[in-house]
């Protein structure tokens, strides 16, 4: 199965870029079968006015499963962006994403944002925070994206690669998976492509596989539990059963209540017992 959950999706697509995507699905169903996310990026508070609802029906593909992303790019830690489980937009999307573009931002984004996934952007100087920071989010279910595709198009991909290299290091090779965030089809590369680059980053055969695997489930999961989550309270009427006493009804109380259901026989017990 090829996972893809970062494919860019403009926010009021022309024709020219219908065909784009076209042609990068047609890629994707070349390869195997797929789940792909179109991804729309904003630097607004996630809200459900903030992004217009992706069409998916004028791209189905028979093998490819569709979903809809969006991806707040996020630089000032005091804006609210509004990425909390009790936000009602969180129903619109399937996945939500935090690009942070500040090394201030991808702190807080590790230690506040619910969202399930952090795309760092490689091609940036001193945005990637340190190891503490990191499992914070990895702590709270969050995977790091790194999308293979910057190092095509950034001027200078020595920075892309010192990048990955470091965000490998601070989590460990632990919740990463790739995207390609293709602006064509020729970016998108296959699965066993993805393995050697993972390998080249520095990941461990069982974390690559994983980064090019299971992680993608894990994410979607992640992501449901998200959709689905609300804070409240529940409150629990229980009725006892007639006979049944309360665990906090003390001995006295028994005897009373017994007393008062067969007074005939208690009070028999009562004459034997001063007889004795």
């Amino acid at each position: 199965m090829f996972y893809d959950f970062n494919i860019p999706y403009p926010k009021h697509p022309n024709q020219e870029d219908l065909e784009r995507l076209d042609r990068i699905l047609s890629r994707i169903q070349s390869i195997q079968h797929g789940v792909v996310a179109f991804n729309v990026s904003t630097s607004e508070p996630f809200t459900s006015k903030a992004v217009e609802p992706i069409k998916l029906d004028q791209f189905k593909r028979d093998g490819i499963q569709l979903l809809t992303r969006v991806t707040i790019e996020a630089e000032d830690t005091k804006k609210n962006y509004q990425m909390v489980l009790t936000n009602a937009a969180n129903q619109s999307v399937d996945i939500l994403a935090a690009r942070p573009l500040t090394l201030d931002a991808a702190k807080h984004t590790c230690q506040n944002h619910d969202v399930d996934i952090i795309s760092i952007n490689c091609a940036l100087k001193r945005v990637i925070p340190n190891h503490a920071t990191i499992q914070v989010a990895i702590s709270r279910g969050v995977f790091f994206e790194i999308c293979y595709a910057q190092s095509f198009h950034c001027k200078e991909r020595a920075l892309f690669f010192t990048n990955v290299k470091r965000l490998v290091e601070v989590t460990r090779g632990n919740n990463l998976i790739f995207s390609s965030e293709a602006l064509r089809a020729l970016d998108i590369r296959q699965p066993s492509d993805l393995r050697m680059l993972g390998l080249l980053f520095g990941l461990r055969r069982d974390q690559v596989e994983a980064a090019v695997g299971h992680n993608y489930q894990r994410v979607l999961l992640k992501a449901e539990t998200r959709k689905s989550t609300v804070n409240g309270t529940i409150r629990v009427d229980m009725k006892i059963p007639e006979g049944v006493a309360p665990s906090n009804t003390t001995d006295n109380d028994n005897k009373r209540k017994r007393e008062q259901d067969n007074p005939k026989t208690e009070s028999k017990k009562k004459k034997k017992g001063k007889k004795q």
